[in-house]
């Protein structure tokens, strides 16, 4: 599988395999002299190519400590919803 091709502007930071579904990249880009953090679903081109979806989100970058306190604020009622679900039939 081909590396991804960024442009100047842009930095990998990190992929998350998502398995067959496709991965998500989590990338800083910079768009009309702002930077963003973009958060992405990526699948894989026939060719072996990843590509981008339309599904993802690009955060100013000024943003990224409401974010994560967005995030860090979602962390026990993701805990509480997975505790109360029954396991996965196997």
């Amino acid at each position: 599988m081909p590396d991804e091709v960024l442009g100047q502007d842009e930095e990998l930071v990190k992929v998350i395999d998502k398995g067959p579904a496709g991965r998500i990249h989590v990338r800083l880009s910079r768009f009309r002299d702002r930077d963003y953090l973009d958060i992405r679903n990526f699948y894989e081109a026939e060719d072996g190519e990843w590509k981008p979806t339309r599904k993802g989100i690009a955060v100013p970058v000024d943003l990224y400590a409401d974010l994560m306190a967005a995030l860090k604020d979602a962390e026990p009622r993701i805990a509480k919803r997975s505790a109360s679900r029954p396991p996965a039939a196997g």
